[in-house]
């Protein structure tokens, strides 16, 4: 039996059109909005778009996909996906997003995501003021990427009231494990792993090409990099793997 014949056929029958159409064309450019880059499934809630949306480069269609990732770890509809943009919201290219992902973008934020992105199932990305995420990432199931504390915190000392948001830059090359919480002030270089369920909630003035993990996370090994794309490929031949491993 095909089955990649069959999980393509699934993904046609899960397609909204009329959410597509919609969104493409109340969000985009006319020039834009014709070639259909964002594909919408059914199981998508738009619970606001009064805000922005910006492809910042070459246009394809079904460059960017919502609910079609990371099936094989949960079904589509096992979750909705929930699409609140009161702000800005710029892709910079291709990127796509399995079931039950949460994008909140509020009012005065900007949310940047880059080329050859993967989110996949029940991760939230919320954003209060900005949360830059790089070229070449992939992000595993179950985390957040949340740039605020959503509540103000005061000094009983003092009274003075501490920042509720801080900006979050996700670097390019970066593999963030299952259920990961990447919280305000986070800054992590290019060419980084962060392993599964760590805490990233600062700067990391660390090289390239390294490991971080822990609660919160540290640096535990340098020197290493994700295998992406037609490397891995190669790799698997190499060793004689079938691609599915």
């Amino acid at each position: 039996m095909n089955w990649k014949l069959i999980n393509v056929l699934r993904r046609m029958l899960r397609v909204s059109v009329w959410k597509t159409l919609y969104f493409n064309f109340a969000m985009l450019p006319f020039g834009q909005a014709r070639k259909l880059p964002i594909i919408i499934s059914k199981n998508v809630h738009f619970f606001d778009l009064s805000g922005e949306v910006e492809i910042d480069g070459p246009v394809s269609r079904g460059m960017i996909r919502f609910s079609f990732f990371g099936e094989d770890t949960d079904m589509w509809k096992s979750a909705r996906t929930i699409l609140k943009i009161k702000g800005k919201l710029v892709f910079r290219g291709s990127s796509h997003y399995g079931s039950g992902v949460v994008f909140r973008v509020e009012r005065g934020a900007l949310l940047e995501i880059g080329d050859n992105v993967r989110v996949s199932n029940r991760t939230k990305i919320i954003c209060y003021k900005h949360v830059s995420i790089g070229s070449n990432n992939r992000i595993a199931w179950e985390c957040q990427i949340i740039d605020t504390t959503f509540h103000f915190i005061r000094q009983i000392e003092d009274k003075r009231v501490l920042p509720r948001d801080g900006a979050i830059r996700i670097g390019n090359n970066n593999w963030i494990g299952n259920r990961c919480s990447i919280m305000k002030g986070a800054v992590t270089p290019n060419f980084c792993i962060v392993a599964g369920a760590s805490l990233c909630n600062k700067k990391y003035d660390i090289p390239e090409y390294s490991l971080l993990a822990g609660s919160p996370a540290k640096l535990m090994k340098t020197g290493i990099y994700r295998v992406l794309d037609d490397e891995e490929d190669i790799i698997i031949k190499d060793l004689n793997l079938e691609a599915g491993r």
